[in-house]
């Protein structure tokens, strides 16, 4: 063999190893048609015989379906270690080109207790009139619940609009029911809702999914002198070390606690044509 036709077969070689992926292919999942609207409530009951997949690393459970407007996502925390700091955290839900893993467009959604005031300020913003009385009414409480579904980065990738199109804006509702259930609604198309995944029924889309870990708010408290005592896990379960009550031994505690570790994970999605 000569220098020459070493140096191409070298060159051949090389382009080869490019080619092949240096990591292996993300799950691909078939959502399954529905052929109603997910009703969002945090209790699963919509998902008839939908099957279950399991994220290996997390042990969460989680499902997929859609119809001709939404993708409706379904996950089950069965364990503290499944759900890690997700009530915290929340769970962030990114979507991009089907060959292309991507945080530039999203959904945060987000559980938060809130003040009247707040939650006014949030049902106006959404759009809804409300009367003086029913201000009053909500008034009447101190704080609530809100599940919040905050699009990640709205003015990154500006979403078309047209006001004779009606598209129903991300959603999402938690509740206990055989574990920790989260229910999330993200609509197919971007027309007037810039967390919108712009993609129609049939078509694919990369899906990757981002909770728990150590909020900003749980650093800050390792640095305390009181440690973390009052850090909780999804469940409510206490993560201070009852028998030390430093901060640097609560915080390396919590730090390799498998309750307060991040996951994260990517899918293929396969959307559903209509009626299939």
């Amino acid at each position: 063999m000569t220098r020459t036709m070493r140096w191409a077969f070298l060159v051949l070689a090389a382009a080869a190893a490019l080619a092949v992926p240096a990591f292996p292919n993300d799950t691909l999942v078939s959502s399954a048609w529905a052929s109603a609207p997910v009703k969002i409530d945090g209790q699963g009951q919509d998902w008839g015989n939908v099957p279950m997949l399991t994220d290996k690393d997390s042990k969460a459970e989680y499902a997929l379906v859609n119809d001709g407007q939404n993708l409706y996502i379904l996950f089950v925390f069965k364990t503290p270690e499944a759900a890690s700091t997700i009530e915290a955290t929340g769970l962030k839900i990114y979507y991009g080109a089907a060959d292309k893993k991507s945080k530039d467009r999203g959904v945060h959604f987000l559980k938060k207790s809130v003040t009247a005031e707040a939650l006014i300020a949030s049902l106006e913003k959404q759009g809804e009139t409300l009367t003086e009385a029913r201000q009053a009414e909500l008034r009447q409480r101190k704080d609530y619940i809100l599940f919040e579904a905050d699009v990640i980065n709205p003015k990154k990738v500006p979403a078309p609009t047209d006001p004779a199109v009606k598209t129903e804006p991300p959603l999402f509702h938690a509740a206990r029911a055989q574990g920790l259930v989260y229910e999330c609604r993200i609509p197919l198309s971007r027309t007037n809702q810039p967390g919108g995944l712009g993609v129609e029924a049939g078509g694919a889309v990369k899906i990757g999914f981002d909770w728990g870990g150590l909020t900003d708010e749980m650093k800050r408290n390792m640095m305390a002198p009181s440690g973390l005592s009052g850090a909780r896990t999804s469940t409510g379960d206490s993560l201070a070390n009852p028998r030390n009550d430093e901060a640097r031994d609560s915080g390396a505690m919590l730090r390799h606690d498998p309750r307060t570790k991040e996951h994260a994970f990517w899918i293929d999605v396969k959307l559903a044509a209509e009626g299939r």
